[in-house]
């Protein structure tokens, strides 16, 4: 009998880590509607570098009331200070305005546009390109 209760434990255990991981991560629309899956032709108000792969299960969209909030995360194949220069270069093009910007080990670039603020991270990656982060949230 406790053998029987030990191996129901077993199996529930297992049952529900299953039942965890990136599967329950949202990357599609309503009813996983490939139709409504997240990709960068949705984010027209933010320049995004040539050769980038965007990074669907880290990338997180809360809102559309006023353009979009949330994070964007993707991967490029250019170098990290590369990618510092062109979002220096390209966001005013788009009506961002230089709120600071600090290019190190890992970069920082915070800019506002009438409506909304937005933080870019710029990772370096260990082999080739880089990483970036993109966080946007509404002005209050």
């Amino acid at each position: 009998m406790l053998h029987k209760k030990i191996l129901l434990n077993i199996l529930l255990v297992f049952f529900l880590s299953s039942c965890m991981g990136e599967s329950l991560v949202p990357v599609k629309g309503p009813e996983g509607n490939p139709d409504l899956e997240l990709n960068f032709s949705q984010f027209d108000d933010i320049p995004i570098p040539v050769n980038s792969k965007l990074q669907r299960e880290e990338s997180i969209i809360i809102s559309r009331k006023i353009g979009w909030s949330g994070r964007l995360v993707f991967e490029t194949t250019e170098d990290q200070i590369e990618v510092f220069d062109f979002f220096r270069n390209e966001l005013p093009k788009f009506g961002w305005k230089k709120i600071s910007e600090i290019s190190s080990e890992s970069s920082l670039l915070n800019y506002q546009n009438s409506q909304r603020f937005a933080s870019i991270q710029i990772f370096e990656k260990t082999f080739i390109g880089s990483k970036v982060k993109i966080t946007v949230t509404e002005v209050e």
